[in-house]
């Protein structure tokens, strides 16, 4: 059984976390955005990638995973790469649809309708344009990933994010064309990647149009969209409600926490998400499966709170070194948001019912009322409690969302949690966060090694007491001893004269 969480643990740093690269650039900048943009502008930004990211995910027809139903049902190369060469025609079409919006309504819908921001119009016109390019990217992505290379997979994701942030770093700082050298940087980059990514596939493909598979790739694609859109409403939605209730300065303010906030998702959600389906079909029929579904909570949620846990304690001193003084209502936001992360990792892992009896729609179903429910939470707490009340109500959609998943799940799969371990590991993130803020106030190097202690402290709590089973205790025992044996040096006692 321990082997699968070995390769369950591989996977997510092969595929998830180089996958992630490109969502990093947006935290790697954080220090240039918060000097060289207003806050203002900074607000802005975030409202634009939020835009992309959902236009990105209707137009995109959910192809990203549709291909992968039909590409292992051929055994030959020609017909897999004619089914690329169809994908790419199907992304073609829906790029073009993308890039006409972009044309058509940047400014008068978007702009001025749905945010009132009139006169920024071009700002997301170019992000739409990006964002219709990186369409065509997610079929020769998804190549690599079912013919698992993971080499070129890293490789283009690497040069994505090294030539946006370089691009970005140029034009905003020497050329000094603030937001909106941000957002030609990014078109710039898409653009070469692209180019380099579809000329890399170009023995793999076939440019065919089988009517058929464009059915069977809509058929498994278009499903998922809602869900995929509901998604990022759960993410990044909250920043629509900030602007309409507070302004784009309060907004400049939250996305910095959600930024922040999005290290834990580039480091958890996102992998997880990547990993954790195939590694339940992988083990379904072992005689320990049922275990490894329910060990996987106490893990997952020991890695997460961990994470959560740094991030959260830490935030005032992250808040301060990335960025001005203007953002220091930022760092009590980051907590609360992590939080809600939490849970969602926790949701992700509950869906195993559902993902083992292929009953995604009550997955979808899951992700739809939890959504509403953030929203109608933001609804009524922004106008009184501002950005605070919009992370509170998001945690509150979080854990329902949770509780709505675990009880689909077992309509079709009764899994035995062990609900005192994971309340044990839940219980230490709002120790760790709220012990983080009373104490004293000290010099900052004095306050990082305080806190420092803490974190070490409370990770440690669940070695100090009886909470790991012996054959965890054992496994995590030799996997030391392995990671020892790989070291380039030896830990020994002095030898004695």
């Amino acid at each position: 059984m321990f082997s699968a969480f070995g390769d369950t643990l591989k996977g997510i740093l092969a595929f998830g976390v180089s996958s992630s690269l490109v969502s990093a650039v947006g935290f790697v900048l954080i220090p240039l955005y918060t000097r060289y943009l207003s806050v203002e502008e900074f607000g802005l930004l975030g409202l634009i990638s939020l835009t992309v990211s959902v236009a990105a995910s209707i137009f995109g027809l959910g192809l990203n995973s549709a291909i992968f139903r039909s590409y292992f049902d051929y055994d030959d190369k020609d017909s897999q790469r004619r089914l690329v060469g169809t994908a790419l025609l199907v992304a073609g079409a829906g790029s073009a649809g993308l890039i006409l919006l972009a044309t058509l309504c940047a400014e008068p819908l978007i702009a001025q309708r749905i945010f009132g921001l009139p006169g920024t119009g071009k700002f997301y016109q170019i992000a739409l344009y990006s964002g219709a390019i990186g369409l065509l990217n997610a079929i020769p992505l998804a190549v690599y990933r079912a013919d698992r290379q993971f080499g070129r997979f890293a490789a283009f994701n690497i040069t994505a994010a090294v030539l946006q942030m370089i691009l970005i770093i140029v034009l905003v700082v020497v050329f000094r064309l603030g937001l909106t050298g941000v957002v030609a940087g990014q078109l710039v980059a898409m653009v070469t990647v692209n180019g380099l990514l579809l000329y890399s596939v170009r023995t793999k493909v076939e440019i065919a149009l089988l009517r058929d598979e464009v059915r069977k790739l809509l058929a498994y694609g278009l499903p998922l969209v809602p869900g995929g859109v509901f998604y990022l409403l759960l993410t990044s939605g909250s920043l629509y409600f900030v602007q309409t209730t507070r302004g784009l300065t309060e907004v400049g303010v939250f996305n910095l926490a959600l930024i922040i906030a999005s290290v834990f998702a580039i480091l958890v959600i996102s992998p997880f998400q990547l990993v954790w389906p195939p590694m339940m079909f992988s083990v379904e029929k072992s005689s320990y499966a049922e275990r490894f579904y329910a060990n996987m909570l106490v893990y997952a949620l020991y890695v997460s709170v961990g994470i959560a846990m740094v991030l959260s304690v830490f935030a005032r001193e992250v808040v301060a070194v990335v960025s001005t003084p203007a953002y220091a209502s930022a760092a009590p936001l980051v907590g609360l948001l992590l939080f809600g992360h939490v849970l969602f990792v926790v949701q992700n892992v509950f869906n195993v019912g559902i993902i083992l009896k292929r009953k995604t729609a009550y997955w979808s179903a899951a992700l739809v009322i939890e959504t509403l429910v953030c929203i109608l939470m933001w609804l009524g707490l922004a106008p009184r409690w501002g950005t605070l009340g919009i992370a509170i109500g998001s945690i509150i959609g979080h854990g329902i969302g949770a509780g709505v998943t675990l009880v689909f799940s077992r309509r079709f799969l009764s899994v035995g949690y062990e609900w005192r371990r994971a309340l044990f590991l839940i219980a230490l993130f709002p120790c760790a966060v709220g012990a983080s803020y009373v104490l004293p106030s000290f010099p900052t190097p004095l306050s990082v090694v305080l806190k420092g202690m803490l974190v070490l402290l409370l990770l440690g709590s669940p070695f100090l007491v009886k909470f790991w089973h012996p054959d965890e205790a054992a496994a995590a025992k030799q996997l030391l001893h392995q990671i020892a044996r790989r070291l380039p040096f030896r830990l020994s006692p002095v030898e004695q004269s």
